[in-house]
């Protein structure tokens, strides 16, 4: 099944960027990710990045790490599978709701 994911930013301050992520990816999720995250990340140190409407296609399961190279700290929302797929990546911060993602931008660099 083709995915239609939507990836937009909807804030930015400074070196810091909120990303959200929703929609049905398509079958080559991490490396679509992967390349979209690298492109709208730029140079910016701190990604707030929301995948809570992001849904896999079908069976799909992508496998590693997906958030490319270039900002130190990723503030993420997100539930099964996303959580599974980053637990390894040290610049992962979880946020379970919007509003603690909020207070974290409000007190960022």
């Amino acid at each position: 099944m083709a995915g239609s994911a939507r990836v937009r930013i909807i804030a930015l301050a400074g070196r810091r960027s909120w990303i959200v992520v929703e929609g049905r990816l398509p079958r080559s999720a991490a490396s679509y990710l992967s390349a979209v995250l690298r492109e709208r990340c730029g140079q910016q140190a701190v990604v707030f990045l929301d995948l809570r409407q992001a849904q896999l296609s079908g069976d799909q399961e992508p496998r590693g790490a997906f958030l490319p190279d270039g900002p130190r700290v990723f503030h993420v929302m997100a539930e099964e599978p996303w959580r599974s797929l980053l637990a390894r990546d040290r610049r992962v911060r979880w946020h379970g709701c919007a509003e603690e993602a909020w207070q974290a931008w409000g007190s960022g660099p």
